[in-house]
């Protein structure tokens, strides 16, 4: 197996480490999502509980507990960047598919951020001073954030479901009814663990010393862990893949440690104006951790498990193809090797390493890479071209086509490919001879050709726009059957459109009247 034949299926570090990675950087980034999530839904919940039992003096709290926010969706959009990249490297082919068949949505991310955190800010300014403003911005904000988990669960969910991705794309999200559902679930769950988290944060940092918001918070964090379960039933059973048995052990232990977290709540209820009883909810957040590590483990088994088989599959055709390529590897190596040994200080060489590629061996235009290019290659052999002239195009170029600059060779090493592209093709030879033209050649000329080419074969002022730009006729001329030819066919790439509606004479005599145009 070589790691050269398949840039995205090798891995930075060992697989054991980068799932370490993964698991760490996705826990990080999770909690604080979680966080920033639950502050929102605290802040806005609290400021219609003030606002409508007419307790402005709540309103201060709640403003503090908004202005969490800032730090909150900071470090979860920062650590957000971590797991991205460790998941579209360790599972590459069900990521991009996924995000691919979810662009449309995936897009809208930044938009829908930019606008909640611009409307929460604006929500936790001087909060309480015009309700309904404030009111507003934060029913915007809040709606437009919870969009961006959906976006998120929606993704992961589909990335975990491969014999769904060729009917999605075909049929849209609704060819299977219980993805949907799972997504659903999904989202429900992390919303209930934003609104535990989230209260939990609260309760530890803004509400120890006082019992009355602390009893307030122990019964939204009561509310949502009841939520969790609801909506976590469902959500397991949805699971496309059966759950492995490391699976099923850590739901168990983050079952245990819910129900233990809403029976710790539940039993210090009547005593809620004594927070710090033995019962305290400052002490029961101690089962939050064991409740996020299972949660992490859950869904990184079951990830594992869902894309196991995609992943080993890639691995397989990765070593099927460096067998089939493994073949070739000794002659390509060397032509590599005697590449790095060419110096290359002379036309004939400067031609076969720079020019010949593209323009191939007789210089037609049908090199080994022509196929590729947008702008095809000119014919080399078709040209009669002054040398001042084309030592320019050679110097910088022809913006809009694959024709480089060469500024890398000096003075002398262009002047000898010029003298090997006169040696090859008679590139500098004079031009053709002169040869009668029809009137109706000259009418068409100067009515259409001399939009883009000018009057006398220069380049007009529109033409210098375009990208390529036509070729200056009064400096360049083409053999009469290559003229023609573009003049019937038209040059794919460029502005410049076949007129084979045109009489044949008429094109014949205009292809004699642009070749005729060169003036040095």
């Amino acid at each position: 197996m070589k790691p050269w034949t398949d840039l995205f299926l090798t891995l930075p570090l060992p697989e054991h480490w980068l799932r370490i990675v993964l698991f760490v950087t996705f826990g990080l980034h999770l909690l604080f999502v979680l966080l920033m999530l639950g502050t929102a839904m605290i802040g806005l919940y609290f400021f219609l509980h003030a606002w409508l039992l007419g307790e402005p003096g709540q309103q201060s709290w709640n403003g503090k507990v908004v202005a969490s926010h800032l730090g909150l969706k900071s470090l979860a959009v920062v650590l957000g960047v971590g797991p991205l990249l460790v998941i579209q490297v360790y599972y590459s082919e069900a990521f991009f598919t996924a995000t691919g068949l979810f662009g449309y949505a995936w897009l809208a991310v930044i938009p829908l951020l930019i606008v909640a955190f611009l409307s929460i800010d604006a929500f936790g300014h001087k909060l309480g001073t015009r309700p309904r403003a404030h009111l507003l911005f934060g029913v915007l904000g809040l709606a437009a954030l919870l969009t961006v988990p959906a976006i998120f669960t929606g993704a992961l969910s589909l990335m975990e479901r491969p014999d769904l991705w060729s009917g999605v794309g075909s049929r849209g999200l609704a060819a299977d009814g219980g993805h949907v559902a799972h997504w659903l679930f999904r989202y429900l769950h992390v919303l209930g663990a934003a609104m535990v988290f989230g209260g939990a944060f609260h309760l530890f940092f803004s509400s120890r010393n006082n019992p009355e918001r602390a009893a307030r918070l122990g019964r939204w964090i009561l509310v949502a862990a009841l939520f969790q379960v609801v909506v976590g039933i469902p959500l397991l059973a949805s699971v496309a893949a059966p759950l492995s048995p490391a699976a099923l052990a850590a739901v168990t232990v983050g079952v245990a440690a819910v129900m233990a977290l809403i029976w710790g709540f539940r039993a210090q209820e009547p005593e809620a104006s004594q927070p710090q009883g033995p019962l305290s909810a400052v002490r029961l957040l101690v089962l939050l951790p064991v409740i996020f590590a299972a949660m992490l483990a859950t869904r990184q088994w079951v990830q594992d498990g869902a894309l196991g088989g995609v992943r080993a599959e890639a691995l397989s055709a990765r070593a099927r193809q460096a067998v089939l390529l493994s073949a070739h590897q000794p002659q390509a190596l060397a032509a590599f090797k005697a590449k790095l040994h060419t110096v290359y200080d002379n036309g004939k060489t400067i031609y076969e390493g720079s020019c010949q590629p593209c323009h191939g061996e007789n210089g037609t235009g049908n090199g080994a890479t022509a196929r590729r290019l947008l702008v095809p290659a000119e014919d080399l052999s078709a040209l009669r071209i002054d040398r001042t002239y084309a030592h320019k195009i050679l110097l910088l170029g022809v913006p809009g086509s694959a024709m480089p600059y060469f500024t890398v060779f000096d003075r002398r090493k262009l002047e000898s490919l010029l003298d090997e592209l006169d040696s090859r093709f008679s590139m500098l030879a004079a031009p053709v001879a002169k040869s009668p033209v029809g009137g109706e050649a000259r009418q068409a000329w100067n009515t259409t050709c001399a939009t883009c080419h000018g009057q006398e074969g220069e380049v007009s002022a529109f033409g210098k726009t375009l990208q390529p730009a036509p070729p200056d006729l009064t400096r360049l001329a083409l053999e009469p059957a290559r003229g023609l030819t573009i003049i019937t066919e038209g040059y794919p790439g460029t502005v410049m459109q076949p007129y084979r509606n045109l009489p044949e004479q008429v094109r014949t005599d205009l292809a004699a009247l642009s070749g005729q145009l060169r003036k040095r």
